[in-house]
């Protein structure tokens, strides 16, 4: 009461401020002792207070008291009576409407409805979870929409009397109406809260806190203008969302479900459009009369939430005719306020700075309408299918096409602004590398319209491949009728495929403008980029080589191009020929200027061309194939229709697509004299190289077997010769190509990679390897690069051994051997300095580490043809590498290179691919031993914990070095289900037991805790903890010391409730494993030492895991097997389980929870005892047991873990 006289009398700001936090400390700490009736007094007496002096406080000193009406509120709600609760809403409601200003009603339901979502920013109540959860259920499902529906009248009065303003005389003067909260806040908020699932999986779930997929990317273009989370009630991190919200990342992208009681209000269509002309008249309203500054914000975000609205809670109906009617209300209202909204952007400046909020905004709502629509199908059903949603749309929204035909316009009007930009930046000079169009905000705008329009061609798209299946599977038009009787709304009423050509043939005639103005940027783009290299004095020149390539920069964009291109395949690609004939052409010319002395000033206009063909050379790599280099890239689909139209290859624009870029490349390569040379694009070379790693495996001498019909123009122009094609003669005419390039850029790197990736995609596929490997140039070709290779960048090496190695596995077994001998000499030439009288001269040590380079090259080049070969290698070069080891333990650089090394032959060479067990045993012992050196010169090494923390090539280390051990498990056990290896016999098996064991043992020893625990190290220690467990138990238990032990324990109890999804759910397997080889095993087998640690090891763990799950934020996914594994350990040792347990009791805060906590625990031990699972685990027997089938433990482990969080956990 001190307290509050001092704020009723007080005339002191800062003095009011502070009490009114006393207040809300005193009522959260004390409210037992205050209660219930006490602090609802209190409550009623701030209320009255705010209102009667809410001009004569200070703003700050208003909004804290708002706050702790709102905290209080909160408190006592659970515990007030359901009229109590109506009446101070309906109290809230009343002031809300008679909207003064300040309106207090407003400023405290935006406050309770943040204490009550549970958010970030609410008030520590020290409450259980249960209490924040009924907190949250009842007020939305009760009470939240009467607020809701009060900030709308207000809103609504609010619009009336601006519109009325608008139309009245100027008056002499205006008070601006500035108010930190207006009923818009209220709406944004609602909008942005997360309702309860009715589904007690994600009830139960929504207890455990934050969910894995809560740490992924996810945009915040639904997010409330006032930085709120969406309403969760343990959302702790206000960056991201949590609990029951975000089971799914696309949730913060998308409107929440809202539930049914909401039906009748968000879907009216004078609520609808509400939100639209309040955001209207915030633009109008600029003298601030009736809506504060910020309102048009706030209105944006409740448009882009209100635009996406979805769910069956709100659309569902038991007569799927409403359902569908209702669906179709709302999307004509979406789109016809939507549609006023692209017009409007459509006429401003797009490239100006005060158009980002309402251009961001129109993209963003778009998008999620669009996507809401698609994501849902309708319920009505035409023969025999559920209707498409686009069909839906346009029968039952007139406005559809239009709607459809504004946004395009609106796609291209951003390019557009796009290019004004680019035009505006060149005319002005502006130079400004890392700020250049690409991240202005119309160009991300465009982003989510091209991720819309995606969308909306991927469902064209899939469409017509079902109806033509359809026809495929109902000949004669013998289709089958609705099967339900329940055909909704349209049945009989609409024609699909009428509806499915109008909107292909939309798609097709808007493909072709946004592909236009796409291209005509891209072109401005280059132009602007010349431009500036020219301005650029030598002193700001980029490296290039720091900066992404732009095939990975902009691959969204280039696949968003591709998918129009492939609408109208012929077209698209005719134009992107043309404009790279026309082009080349003039890039020619330029360069006949050049040679003849005719004009020395070409070079702006030969770097223009380059750039332009650049880009070009893109655009149709991604239209003619998709990425990736196995057996299966096939031809697109519209590739091949539009082909087989095609009367010879002279017409296919696809074929002579492919040839133009191959001659470019030819002239680009064979520029006569090194004058002209140095005016050649390295950039313009990797870009040719590239694509053609991309199209040439697809279309290359390819196997027709893989296509339903194939057009003879592609098989003429690029297949094998049995068919008549000539794609032996193109293989063989890149082949020609690969030496100049190495000659021409032999001191470029980016290009000649791309040239060896090139080789290396030709080689994934059988037809072309054979090709390039019988072809007379191959050879000469491999004594060029292996004789050259002195002269090539060091980064290469590694890469060309490869290309050469498995290419060399296409030829004839003489060829084969002859090509491996000369390659492994070049390797072998490269470790000749071992025995050097020098060892530590600088250029010794550069040719073992190129030794070295190449060496795993050769090994990453393992099949099935060269795998005896490549072993034979590795025993030869092992003594070479304990020596190196030992030699230079000094030098970081050859021992990492050396584990580099060990870590591919365990990767990429097959095991049983030996001959015999005595080879087998070699294998193994040689890996050992190599590994035995690295201990021994490695062991002891010390490094800080803040070294650790930043040398990446210390980590990188270490994390090679698990790797190597994980493939190894991997590769010899072949994923067996028990140690035995069902491809070798048990001597050789436990050989590798010893090695892979002391493997373990050599991480441990070589490296430091903090390196240990670094994030990606973890992941690696811990997946390869769970395979060593899962299959080398007894192993482990055999030879690994208990220095080391006590070491991985020390790991798995960090493991538990570790922050990474990954480490956390492998911790869980290990600790499962591991306890149920020790319940069924016993320790009897290991020594009393050991024994002794692990009896420790298990109550920690059990201690660790148990707290972890009932107060810790918890992944809701982890639940099964950190559950599985607690019982396992309980299994174990119940008497610590029980006394764990016995101290939650004892620290109950009441005999009510300490009886509840009690009975909770008594039926998880019941269920237990019954369980079918747990029973078929103790009765198990083996090596190494499985663990507990922690799926039938689920929901025993749900109930037991709500009910006791609900209690224990609080906020």
């Amino acid at each position: 009461m001190l307290a509050y006289d001092q704020i009723v009398h007080s005339s002191v700001p800062t003095a009011m401020f502070f009490a009114l936090g006393g207040i809300k400390e005193s009522v959260i700490a004390s409210f037992a002792v205050l209660g219930l009736e006490e602090a609802l007094i209190l409550r009623d007496d701030l209320f009255q207070l705010a209102c009667s002096k809410s001009r004569a406080l200070e703003s700050f000193v208003l909004e804290r008291l708002c706050w702790v009406i709102a905290v209080i509120t909160k408190r006592a709600w659970v515990e007030s009576s359901e009229q109590r609760r109506a009446a101070f809403v309906k109290t809230l409601c009343e002031d809300i409407l008679l909207n003064n200003s300040p309106c207090i009603g407003i400023i405290v339901t935006t406050n309770l409805i943040d204490e009550i979502s549970g958010g970030s920013k609410c008030a520590e109540f020290n409450l259980p979870w249960e209490f924040h959860y009924s907190c949250k259920t009842s007020f939305e499902n009760t009470h939240m929409v009467h607020l809701f529906e009060a900030a709308l009248k207000v809103m609504h009065r609010k619009l009336q009397k601006s519109m009325e303003m608008r139309n009245a005389p100027p008056g002499g003067g205006h008070t601006i109406a500035y108010e930190r909260r207006s009923a818009l806040h209220i709406a944004d908020r609602v909008f942005s809260w997360s309702f309860t699932p009715q589904d007690d999986n994600h009830t139960a779930m929504s207890s455990f806190g934050h969910s894995r997929t809560s740490m992924m990317g996810g945009g915040n273009a639904g997010k409330g203008a006032s930085g709120q989370n969406s309403g969760d009630i343990d959302d702790d991190n206000e960056l991201n969302n949590s609990g029951m919200a975000i089971l799914d990342n696309d949730d913060q992208n998308r409107t929440p479900l809202f539930p049914q009681q909401w039906r009748s209000l968000l879907l009216d269509n004078d609520v609808i459009n509400l939100f639209f002309s309040v955001y209207e008249a915030t633009l109008n309203d600029q003298m601030h009369a009736y809506f504060s500054p910020g309102s048009s914000h706030i209105a944006l975000q409740c448009m882009i939430q209100i635009s996406g609205l979805r769910g069956k809670g709100l659309f569902a109906s038991d007569n799927s005719k409403d359902s569908d009617s209702e669906r179709a209300r709302y999307a004509q209202v979406i789109m016809q306020n939507q549609l006023r909204v692209i017009r409007h952007v459509c006429t401003m400046d797009l490239a100006s700075d005060g158009s980002e909020d309402i251009v961001v905004a129109a993209t963003q709502m778009i998008r999620r309408f669009i996507e809401a629509q698609l994501g849902e199908l309708p319920c009505t059903v035409v023969a025999g299918k559920r209707l498409h949603p686009l069909a839906l749309l346009a029968a039952g929204v007139p406005e559809t096409l239009e709607y459809f035909s504004d946004t395009s316009k609106l796609i291209c009007s951003l390019l557009q602004a796009a290019a004004g930009i680019v035009k505006s930046d060149s005319a002005n000079f502006v130079d400004d590398d890392f700020g250049d169009v690409d991240n202005y905000f119309v160009m991300q705008a465009f982003d989510e319209l091209a991720s819309a329009w995606s969308a909306v061609i991927d469902e064209i798209n899939e469409w017509a491949y079902l109806d033509k299946s359809s026809d495929t599977a109902y000949p004669n038009d013998a289709k089958p009728t609705s099967g339900d009787g329940n055909g909704g709304l349209y049945t009989g009423q609409i024609n699909s495929r009428s509806v499915l050509t109008s909107f292909m043939q939309f798609l097709i005639t808007t493909a072709y403008m946004i592909r236009s103005q796409y291209i005509q940027l891209r072109m401005l783009m280059c132009e602007d980029s010349v431009l500036a290299s020219d301005s650029r004095s030598e002193t700001q020149t980029i490296d290039q080589g720091l900066l992404a390539k732009d095939y990975v920069v902009y691959e969204d964009q280039l696949q968003f191009f591709a998918l129009l291109a492939r609408l109208d395949i012929r077209t698209s690609v005719d134009r992107l020929r043309e404009s790279l004939r026309s082009r080349c052409a003039a890039l020619q010319s330029e360069f006949a200027r050049l040679e003849h002395a005719i004009d020395s000033g070409s070079q702006r206009t030969i770097d223009l061309l380059h750039e332009q063909i650049h880009w070009i050379v893109l655009m149709i790599g991604y239209t003619l194939a998709d990425s990736g280099t196995s057996e299966r890239v096939l031809i697109p689909g519209p590739v091949t229709e539009y082909s087989k139209t095609c009367a010879s290859t002279e017409q296919d624009h696809t074929v002579q697509a492919i040839m133009s870029m191959l001659q470019l490349l030819q002239f680009e390569l064979t520029i006569p004299s090194s004058t002209l040379a140095s005016y050649c694009s390295p950039l313009l070379a990797e870009t040719l190289f590239w694509a053609l790693r991309r199209i040439a495996p697809v279309y290359l001498l390819f196997d027709r077997s893989d296509y339903r019909e194939v057009s003879q123009s592609i098989v003429a122009a690029f297949g094998t010769a049995l068919d008549g094609g000539n794609g032996a003669a193109v293989v063989g005419g890149l082949l020609a190509l690969v030496k100049p390039a190495f000659e021409l850029w032999i001191s470029e790197e980016d290009v000649l990679q791309m040239c060896i990736d090139m080789l290396l995609a030709f080689a994934q596929r059988a037809s072309i390897a054979q090709a390039i490997t019988g072809s007379p140039l191959f050879a000469p070709l491999m004594q060029y690069l292996i004789g050259n290779m002195h002269r090539f960048p060091e980064t290469t090496h590694s890469s060309i051994v490869e290309a050469l190695a498995v290419l060399c596995c296409h030829s004839p077994s003489v060829e084969h051997e002859q090509g491996f001998a000369k390659l492994k000499s070049l390797i072998l030439g490269g470790f000749s300095q071992v025995a050097a009288s020098q060892p530590q001269d600088p250029r010794a040590i550069g040719r073992i580490l190129d030794g070295l380079d190449m060496m795993d090259g050769m090994l990453a080049a393992a099949n099935l043809r060269n795998m005896d070969m490549i072993f034979d290698l590795l025993f030869e070069v092992q003594p070479l590498f304990e020596q190196l080891m030992s030699t230079y333990a000094s030098d970081e650089n050859i021992p990492r290179k050396v584990i580099q090394a060990i870590e591919s032959a365990c990767r990429y060479l097959d095991i049983s691919s030996l001959p015999d067990n005595e080879h087998m045993l070699r294998h193994s012992r040689n890996l050992r031993s190599i590994l035995h050196v690295y201990q021994k010169t490695h062991q002891g090494q010390v490094i800080t914990s803040q070294a650790s923390a930043t040398d990446f090539e210390s980590l990188g280390d270490v994390t090679t070095l698990i790797s190597a051990i994980s493939y190894l498990v991997h590769n010899e056990m072949g994923f067996s289900p028990n140690e035995a290896s069902p491809s070798m016999c048990k001597q050789v098996s436990d050989d590798f037991g010893e090695t892979e064991v002391f493997g373990i043992y050599c991480i441990h020893t070589t490296t430091t805790p903090p390196q240990l625990s670094t994030p990606n190290v973890l992941r690696a220690y811990m997946q390869l903890l769970s395979d060593m467990v899962q299959y080398r138990t007894p192993s482990l238990i055999r030879w690994l010391p208990v220095q080391t032990w006590r070491s991985i324990l020390d790991e798995l109890v960090g493991g538990v409730d570790n922050d990474i999804y990954d480490v956390g759910r492998r911790t869980y397997e290990v600790i499962g494993k591991l306890g149920a080889f020790i319940k069924i095993n016993g320790l009897k087998v290991v020594s009393e030492e050991l024994g002794e640690l692990f009896r420790q090891g298990i109550q920690r763990l059990l201690s660790k895991l148990l707290r972890a799950l009932l107060f810790s934020t918890f992944d809701a996914e982890l639940v099964e097997s950190a559950g599985a594994a607690l019982i396992t350990l309980g299994l174990i040792d119940p008497d610590h389980l029980r006394s764990c347990f016995g101290e939650l009791f004892e620290h109950s805060d009441s005999a009510m929870f300490a009886d509840r906590l009690s009975a909770t625990f008594s039926r998880l031990n019941a269920e237990i005892e019954s369980n079918e699972a747990v029973h078929a685990f103790l009765n198990s027997a083996g090596p190494i047991p499985d663990p507990i089938d922690s799926a039938s433990l689920r929901q025993p482990l749900f109930d037991f873990l709500v009910n006791t969080r609900a209690v224990l956990r609080v906020k």
